[in-house]
This record gives C-alpha cells, structure tokens and sequence, in this order.
C-alpha cells in the first residue's frame, strides 16, 4: 500500500513522512522486541529511501545484534525503527503515524518466544521465527 503518512515519538524530536509502500503489519513477540517495548512489537517496512525526516535531532541507533540496529529517541524513549544490517528497507514502529494508517496486522512473528502474560487470540498467521 503506497501511502504518504507523518509520524512522529512523543516529544517529536523524530519526526518524518513516508513516502512509498508500507508493508502491513506483524506483531513482533521476539526477547528483543518485548524488551524494547515492554511488550510485543508492531511494526510495518517501507525502503529506507522513501522516509524524508522533518526532524532526527534526538535519533539515535542501537545496536541490539551484530545483524540489526534500533532507533529510539533519545528524549522521550519512543521505539521508533529496527533494521537490518545492511539493508534497503526499514521497519516503523506502527504506533508513531498520526491518525488513520488503513495498515492491517497481518501475521504474528516469532510466536515461541512470546511471553506467556498474554495469548495471541487473533487468527492470523502465526510463525515461530521470522517469516517474508
């Protein structure tokens, strides 16, 4: 879904606009992604080329695994991106649009890692690791 979307943390310190495909959504149940969100993850992916940053003043990057990256902001905490190293495309953290995305949840990713405070009660796709 092509789509031109503004998205921003929560002192807007990071905020940018998309300007390309967004995949739909998976919800990300990984170690990685409850620790960063104290929960699981929801993210969509669109080529990093199609983001134009209105502001990254507070942007910075962690390196959570010698093959990925994360970018948060550094004033309010907000999760803001994952990404692969090296990689064309990028994840969003799906929460930061401002107002209607019309992204759907489409799967749900590394299942057997979930924790076990919460189900998974949708009917949707479930993989145990990563899934195309």
């Amino acid at each position: 879904m092509k789509k031109s979307l503004i998205a921003s943390c929560l002192c807007n310190g990071v905020k940018f606009k998309t300007n390309g495909k967004l995949r739909n959504v998976s919800n990300c149940h990984c170690i990685q992604c409850r620790k960063t969100h104290g929960t699981f993850g929801a993210y969509t992916n669109i080529r990093e080329k199609d983001i134009k940053f209105q502001s990254k003043k507070t942007l910075r990057w962690y390196n959570s695994s010698k093959n990925a990256k994360r970018g948060f902001c550094n004033k309010c905490g907000a999760s803001i991106f994952f990404k692969f190293k090296p990689a064309d495309d990028i994840s969003i953290a799906a929460g930061l649009f401002n107002g209607k995305t019309g992204l759907k949840t489409m799967r749900n990713i590394f299942v057997g890692t979930k924790s076990d405070f919460y189900k998974i009660n949708d009917k949707l796709p479930k993989f145990k690791r990563f899934a195309n």
